[in-house]
């Protein structure tokens, strides 16, 4: 007697994009579809057990079938590859633990910092951020959760707990939370996650804040001038310190300027679009003082060469946008002055003065090239609330 054998029809369970996902309803049930081998540019027979058991009818298969199916449609939604079991073809995964999430964000970042494509300075930040991040992580026994578990109660009880503990100020907070929020993007980029938890976090307000902007009273000026004025070492910051005060030029623009921007003819200055914050050409009229310093510095220098370059002279490389900074803090180290005297708020407190020297606020917001007067104010109103008031001058009453 020849026994017979069971054939069975595969079902349709869904169709889903270019995929086609079939049950195969026999003794052992599996749901196969086919996916293209972007390696080999050849299709691929997918087949999954999971979910399915064995003995169930038709009906019942099917209902499980659907089920698995879902899953699978969400994870090659997110550039899962099945024959190589990975997302993208990259290390991590939405079921990586968060800790392996940093660490490759990391080695990405380094590669960009390699590739010139980001500063040190921006590097080290990140760093530092993914150090402390790891630390609450431990602490919290976080450090294998998954990435896309984290909401914004997290970011926050992150950020604050940190920033007490290393007495962070707003600036800084804020700072830490952007490049968090990099790191988030980074993975939504990846469709490791569909939201990023950082942007519905809470950002700390410094619009109010005096602190950044706090005014050099007359005597400190006089003592900086002075001081700078006499050490040779720190001419060329001498020279910037100077294009800041009276010129209001910020100093990233500083790094940009060239000889050949120098119209020693006309007494002029010229930066166009592509050197200033906000895409305008810029025009400065070149006192005396100002005249003779940049002659001085610039003589016999080719048009091409960057009036700071390194050690603030002029050089054919552009120094770092920071680098002033950084020359200002070691100047300020060098002769002891207190730490709110900083380089910036030079800008500020030459506007401060002329106002109480007779100047417009419209003069003051042309040379600043603010977008508008509440800008400018910004800038000197914590200083001019403290001044004495005077009474009016009118004799009619």
């Amino acid at each position: 007697m020849e026994s017979t054998k069971t054939t069975y029809k595969s079902l349709l369970v869904q169709s889903w994009d270019k995929y086609e996902f079939k049950l195969y309803p026999g003794k052992k049930p599996y749901i196969y579809f086919n996916f293209l081998n972007p390696e080999t540019g050849k299709e691929v027979r997918i087949k999954k057990l999971t979910g399915l058991k064995p003995g169930s009818s038709k009906t019942e298969l099917k209902k499980q079938a659907h089920v698995t199916v879902q899953g699978i449609i969400e994870l090659l939604a997110e550039g899962w590859n099945p024959v190589t079991d990975t997302f993208n073809d990259l290390p991590i995964t939405p079921l990586s633990p968060i800790t392996e999430c940093l660490d490759y964000w990391l080695r990405e970042r380094e590669r960009k910092r390699d590739n010139k494509a980001m500063k040190d300075k921006a590097l080290t930040m990140n760093q530092y951020l993914v150090t402390y991040f790891k630390k609450w992580l431990s602490a919290k026994s976080y450090l294998y959760r998954k990435p896309n578990t984290f909401t914004k109660i997290d970011v926050d009880t992150f950020l604050q707990t940190t920033a007490s503990e290393r007495n962070w100020g707003k600036v800084s907070y804020n700072c830490y939370r952007t490049d968090l929020g990099t790191f988030f993007n980074f993975l939504k980029t990846l469709k490791i996650i569909s939201e990023n938890p950082v942007e519905s976090s809470a950002k700390k307000n410094t619009k109010k804040d005096s602190s950044r902007f706090k005014i050099f009273e007359a005597d400190e000026l006089t003592e900086v001038v002075k001081l700078m004025a006499g050490d040779k070492a720190y001419l060329g910051l001498y020279v910037a310190s100077k294009l800041i005060f009276h010129y209001n030029i910020r100093p990233v623009e500083i790094t940009r300027i060239q000889v050949a921007d120098i119209d020693f003819e006309k007494g002029q200055l010229v930066l166009p679009p592509s050197k200033t914050k906000n895409g305008n050409e810029a025009i400065f009229k070149l006192n005396t003082e100002m005249f003779n310093l940049l002659d001085d510095l610039t003589s016999n220098c080719p048009n091409s060469y960057f009036v700071f370059g390194h050690r603030c002279e002029p050089g054919a490389e552009q120094i770092h946008q920071d680098y002033f900074g950084q020359k200002w803090r070691m100047f300020r180290n060098k002769y002891k002055l207190p730490k709110h005297l900083k380089l910036y708020a030079l800008k500020h407190s030459s506007n401060y003065y002329d106002i109480e020297n007779g100047a417009s606020y419209e003069e003051i917001r042309q040379r600043n090239r603010h977008a508008n007067l509440q800008v400018t104010t910004l800038y000197v109103r914590e200083r001019l609330l403290k001044n004495i008031i005077q009474p009016s001058a009118n004799k009619m009453f």
